[in-house]
C-alpha cells in the first residue's frame, strides 16, 4: 500500500486541478466525511427504493387487475427477482464498485477502466446462469413452491419474460456499481426515476394493448420492466463512455486480465452467498411461524415488513461507504477509511434505531396499515415490540458489510450472516418444539439473530481488515 500512496503523491498536479472527475476523487479523499456520505447516500436510497419496492409494486398493481390467481402467481416469482437484484446490485455490484474505487484511489486509472469491461463480462455470465436456470427449471421450481393450475401458469409467464431479460438487470446493476465506485451517484437517481416513469407508462400498454399493439397479458408487465431497465443501462453506458466519470473507457485499449477478474470475483463470488443466506434465514423463520398457525403467520407478515424498510436506507448509505472507503484504501489513507466506516455505521445505527423506536412505541400504527383483525393485530404488535429493539444492529451490520467489501475482505460478512442463520434455525426449533413459547419467543430469536449479525461485524472490523488488503 505504500507504493500506492507514492503513486498518488507523484501524480502531476495538473491532472488533479483541471479535471472535474479528479476533483470528485479529491472530494472522496479529502471532503467532509458526513457531508460527503449523505451526499452520496441520498441518490442511492432513491435507487434502492425503486429497485426494491416501486418496480415490483407497479407490476403487482396492474397484474392484480387480471385476477387473484395472476397476483398470487407472480408472488412466487418475486423472491427470485429479489435474489437476482441483491446479487447483481449489492454482492457482485459491490465488488465491482469497491475494486474500481480502490483502483481510482491508488491512481490505477487504466485498471479502473478495464474493470468496467471485466465487470460487464462477469455480469453477462451471471445473467446467462439465471436465464438458463429459470427458463428451464422455473416450471418445476414454482411447482415445488406450491404453484398449480392458473397460479403456476401465471408465475411461469411472468418469470419467462423477466428472466429472458436477465442481462438487462445485470448490465444495469454493473454500470450502476461503476458509477457508485467513481463516487458520482447523483446521476443514478435521475436515471432510475426516469426509468420508473417509463416503466409505469409501458406496463398497461404492453399488458392490455393499445392501437395496433396487441395485449400481451402478464408477460407484458415483465417485458415493460426489462425494457425500462435496458433503457437505463444504455443511458449509463453512454454516461460512462462520455468521460463524465473518473474512468476513461476505451474499448480499443481493453486487455482481458486474469488479475482483474480475480479482483472482482474474490469479493463478489463469496458475497453472493449473503443474499442467499439472508433469504434462507427469513424463509426458515417464516417456516417456524407458519407451523404456529394462520393468525401467527399473518401477524408475522405484517410486522416483518417494517424490517424491510431498513435495507434500502442502509444499502444507500453503504454505497457511499464503498466509494469513500475504497478510494481511501486505494490511496493508502487507512485512517480516513476507518473513520468513514465507523461514522457511517453510527449514522445507519441511529437511523434504524429511530425506526425501531417507532416499532416499539407505536407498533399499532404500523400493523394497522395491514390488518384490523384483533387477534392478528395483537400478535403482530407484540412481535414488533420485541424485534424492533434489535434494528440498530441491522443498520450497523449492513453498513459495515459495505466497508468490508471496500476493503476487499468478504469473509467476515459471510461469517456474520451464517451466525444469524444458525441462531434462527437452532433457536427457532428450540423455541417452537422445545420451549413452545410461540410467536413472542420467535421474536426474541429473530432479535438475537440481528444482534449477532451486526455485533460480529463490528467486532471483526476492529481488527482493521484493510491493513491486510493488497494494493
Amino acid at each position: 500500500m505504500t507504493n500506492a500512496s507514492a503513486s498518488v503523491a507523484q501524480t502531476p498536479s495538473i491532472s488533479i486541478t483541471t479535471k472535474p472527475t479528479a476533483a470528485r476523487t479529491r472530494l472522496l479523499l479529502e471532503g467532509p466525511i458526513v457531508k460527503t456520505l449523505l451526499r452520496l447516500a441520498a441518490p442511492n436510497v432513491v435507487v434502492n427504493v425503486v429497485l426494491i419496492a416501486v418496480t415490483a409494486s407497479v407490476d403487482a398493481h396492474f397484474i392484480g387487475r387480471i385476477g387473484p390467481s395472476a397476483l398470487a402467481g407472480i408472488a412466487l416469482v418475486f423472491p427470485l427477482i429479489m435474489l437476482m437484484q441483491q446479487m447483481a446490485n449489492s454482492s457482485m455490484g459491490g465488488a465491482i464498485a469497491s475494486a474500481i474505487a480502490r483502483a481510482i484511489g491508488s491512481g490505477r486509472h487504466a485498471d479502473a477502466s478495464n474493470l468496467v469491461v471485466h465487470g460487464v463480462v462477469i455480469a453477462a455470465g451471471m445473467a446467462a446462469i439465471f436465464t438458463c436456470a429459470l427458463l428451464i427449471g422455473g416450471p418445476g421450481f414454482y411447482g415445488l413452491m406450491g404453484g398449480s393450475g392458473e397460479l403456476r401458469a401465471a408465475a411461469i409467464e411472468y418469470s419467462n419474460a423477466i428472466f429472458a431479460g436477465a442481462l438487462a438487470y445485470w448490465l444495469l446493476s454493473t454500470l450502476t456499481s461503476v458509477i457508485r465506485g467513481a463516487g458520482q451517484a447523483a446521476v443514478l437517481a435521475v436515471v432510475y426515476l426516469a426509468a420508473e416513469a417509463l416503466h409505469i407508462v409501458l406496463v398497461p400498454i404492453f399488458m392490455f394493448g393499445v392501437g395496433p399493439l396487441p395485449p400481451l397479458g402478464i408477460a407484458g408487465a415483465g417485458i415493460a420492466t426489462v425494457t425500462s431497465f435496458s433503457a437505463s443501462a444504455l443511458v449509463l453506458a453512454w454516461y460512462i463512455a462520455s468521460g463524465k466519470t473518473a474512468i476513461r473507457l476505451s474499448l480499443r485499449d481493453v486487455r482481458f486480465d486474469r488479475r482483474l477478474f480475480i479482483e472482482i470475483l474474490r469479493v463478489g463470488a463469496p458475497m453472493s452467498l449473503q443474499p442467499v443466506m439472508n433469504n434462507l434465514a427469513l424463509a426458515t423463520l417464516t417456516g417456524f411461524v407458519g407451523a404456529l398457525g394462520v393468525a401467527q403467520l399473518a401477524g408475522f407478515g405484517a410486522a416483518v415488513r417494517l424490517e424491510y424498510m431498513l435495507y434500502p436506507l442502509a444499502f444507500g448509505l453503504g454505497a457511499g461507504v464503498i466509494a469513500i472507503v475504497g478510494t481511501s484504501i486505494g490511496a493508502g489513507n487507512f485512517a480516513r477509511a476507518e473513520r468513514t466506516a465507523w461514522i457511517a455505521a453510527g449514522i445507519a445505527a441511529c437511523i434504524t434505531a429511530s425506526i425501531g423506536l417507532f416499532g416499539v412505541t407505536m407498533p399499532g400504527v404500523w400493523v394497522g396499515l395491514f390488518t384490523n383483525v384483533p387477534e392478528i393485530h395483537d400478535l403482530a404488535t407484540r412481535y414488533l415490540v420485541i424485534a424492533s429493539l434489535a434494528y440498530p444492529f441491522i443498520g450497523l451490520g449492513v453498513t459495515l458489510v459495505s466497508a468490508f467489501q471496500a476493503a476487499g475482505r468478504p469473509s467476515w460478512p459471510i461469517i456474520a450472516i451464517a451466525c444469524r442463520v444458525t441462531i434462527v434455525a437452532l433457536g427457532g426449533w428450540i423455541a417452537t418444539h422445545g420451549l413452545h413459547v410461540g410467536l413472542n419467543g420467535l421474536a426474541v430469536i429473530a432479535a438475537f439473530g440481528m444482534v449477532a449479525y451486526g455485533g460480529t461485524l463490528a467486532i471483526a472490523f476492529r481488527t482493521r481488515p484493510w491493513q491486510q488488503t493488497a494494493s
